[in-house]
């Protein structure tokens, strides 16, 4: 599947699959908002289906997670309050590879999901290459006593 073969009733079904995750972000994070480093963010209902995205653009590639932070810190009270989720992606201009700034923005969103006890459904990379998840936080290790 690809962002222009969607299937017809994408807007009612949940936003849980990884390949229509990596779809929706293909969709809302167009080439040209990669190229500038842009964000997009889908925020998804009680039942993780998409409702609304936001896009920023033109964010520099040295760009601390701060302002990613800042953002989430304003919409995700909100969808916290309706038991809502989010979908989040990054573009880059080249390279699917994750770099230190990535992870850095990947934990971000983590944090802030946490924080404000939402849901983030997946955090995709997007380069002009295409579109892939960043790994799942590793689960903490047990202590041995």
């Amino acid at each position: 599947m690809s962002y222009d073969s969607l299937p017809d009733d994408v807007r009612d079904r949940p936003l849980t699959d990884p390949a229509l995750q990596a779809d929706v972000i293909d969709l809302i994070l167009g080439l040209e908002t990669r190229h500038g480093g842009g964000v997009a963010l889908m925020v998804c209902d009680q039942h993780d289906r998409g409702v609304q995205p936001v896009v920023v653009s033109d964010i520099p590639d040295t760009a601390r997670a701060t302002g990613l932070r800042e953002l989430l810190d304003l919409l995700l009270p909100a969808v916290g309050e309706e038991g809502g989720s989010v979908l989040v992606g990054r573009g880059r201009r080249r390279s699917l590879v994750p770099t230190d700034r990535d992870r850095e923005w990947h934990q971000c969103a983590i944090d802030a999901c946490g924080r404000h006890g939402v849901r983030l459904l997946g955090f995709y990379l997007a380069t002009p290459q295409g579109v892939e998840a960043m790994p799942e936080p590793l689960a903490p290790t047990p202590r041995r006593g």
